[in-house]
């Protein structure tokens, strides 16, 4: 019998405490298996995990599963989780062939690469002609108290630039509908979770990772934090009537045609103008 690695058994021990202690990445997970379905025999890619934790318990689901991470750092640690089928994304391009995937699941890539239509075509490129993604994104609400909470703590770490706010429903339908059919668009992650899991990144962020006592306190953060996680979970129950600060969606793959809306020769679109004259 083969011994098991220790250094694997230690990044995926501290990845699952952290799973099982954060409510935003269990809802991450539990949205992402619900739209997977029946995965035997298929070939899959999950973009941009979080959390080593996330991609081995996804690979749990069955099928073969390749995993691709934004930095070399995510890349390390992704390997002491998972081991193999690790790829580090380089200058906005998957190392894939064409149609090599059934699925492709995103949990980050989008806002991180500043290019979001550049790297949803890079995800069709490589998914089969009847091929499926699901889309994991941040929801813009312009309106919420958690804008204006997350642009104070970038204040007080004096973080340099701007926060990104994520996507509403119609843009992150604008940005896949050039090669993809939206089946399905829900949100979740509602007030009080986020709230909790500000403070909680807010706290972490300010954790020297060099320190030796570095990973003690990030376990004591996230024990500290579990209580308040749980009762936010369930504050939250009460606020089913409002839209979640994440975004999924389900998107079947076909032909590639651009579907840009027809621009007036003053550069508004028609709705755009239609609305105009309506206001006149």
């Amino acid at each position: 019998m083969s011994q098991e690695n220790p250094a694997v058994t230690r990044a995926m021990g501290a990845g699952l405490f952290q799973f099982r202690h954060s409510v935003p990445l269990r809802l991450r997970l539990h949205e992402t298996i619900r739209l997977l379905g029946n995965l035997d025999g298929m070939t899959c890619l999950d973009v941009g995990s979080p959390n080593g934790a996330l991609s081995g318990l996804l690979r749990k689901q069955g099928g073969k599963w390749h995993s691709a991470v934004l930095t070399a750092e995510a890349e390390s640690s992704l390997h002491l989780a998972v081991e193999e089928n690790v790829h580090r994304l380089t200058d906005r391009t998957m190392p894939f062939k064409r149609k090599s995937f059934d699925v492709v699941v995103i949990f980050q890539g989008m806002d991180a690469f500043h290019a979001d239509e550049a790297f949803i075509e890079e995800c069709h490129r490589v998914l089969k002609p009847d091929g499926r993604l699901i889309a994991n994104v941040h929801h813009d609400k312009p309106y919420t108290l958690l804008r204006g909470l997350r642009s104070m703590l970038r204040t007080i770490r004096e973080s340099p630039g701007l926060d990104f706010t994520g996507y509403s429903e119609a843009q992150l339908f604008s940005i896949l509908k050039h090669g993809f059919d939206v089946h399905n668009l829900r949100s979740y992650s509602r007030f009080f979770v986020e709230l909790v899991d500000a403070i909680v990144t807010f706290i972490l962020d300010g954790i020297p990772p060099d320190l030796p006592e570095s990973p003690r306190r990030i376990r004591v953060t996230y024990m500290v934090a579990g209580p308040f996680y749980w009762i936010a979970s369930q504050l939250d129950l009460l606020l089913f009537f409002t839209r979640g600060h994440y975004l999924v969606a389900t998107a079947k793959r076909r032909a590639w045609r651009p579907r840009n809306a027809p621009v007036l020769v003053d550069g508004r679109s028609i709705s755009e103008a239609v609305l105009s004259k309506a206001l006149d």
